[in-house]
């Protein structure tokens, strides 16, 4: 994992407005989001199991994320990445369903070492910066 340095860090925001800006950044909400937290993310690289994000993880402050004018706080970016099990799982091999075997698995390794650090930061940083200004600006 590599932590990056960012004027977004420990801003608070609407959930609408940022929401609409890292959308139109190309990033999304990311699958495992609650009602109290959340991060939006983008994948920076992908190749055959190995998948490379740049997240950007916030805390609700008020409300919950269902709602546009819930109130959010930014934590610390960062780049992650993962291996995912492309091969059958031994403990799940027995789990079969109607139609095939079980479709989803947990990844091989959720926060494997980042080859090439520095591009992958840099890649993740330019792409941060982008939406950054943007989201001081909309700073509650």
């Amino acid at each position: 994992m590599i932590h990056l340095k960012s004027k977004i860090e420990g801003k608070t925001v609407k959930y609408g407005g940022a929401l609409k800006l890292f959308k139109d950044a190309g990033m999304d909400i990311g699958g495992g989001w609650e009602y109290d937290h959340g991060m939006f993310d983008t994948i920076l690289f992908q190749r055959k199991e190995t998948t490379i994000y740049l997240r950007v993880p916030f805390k609700v402050l008020e409300g919950e994320l269902d709602s546009s004018n819930t109130i959010i706080h930014f934590q610390t970016p960062f780049v992650i990445k993962h291996v995912m099990n492309v091969g059958l799982d031994e403990e799940d091999s027995a789990t079969m369903t109607v139609a095939g075997l079980e479709q989803f698995q947990a990844p091989q390794n959720p926060d494997a070492p980042i080859d090439r650090q520095h591009e992958f930061a840099i890649d993740a940083q330019m792409k941060l910066d982008q939406i950054t200004e943007d989201v001081l600006f909309a700073s509650i």
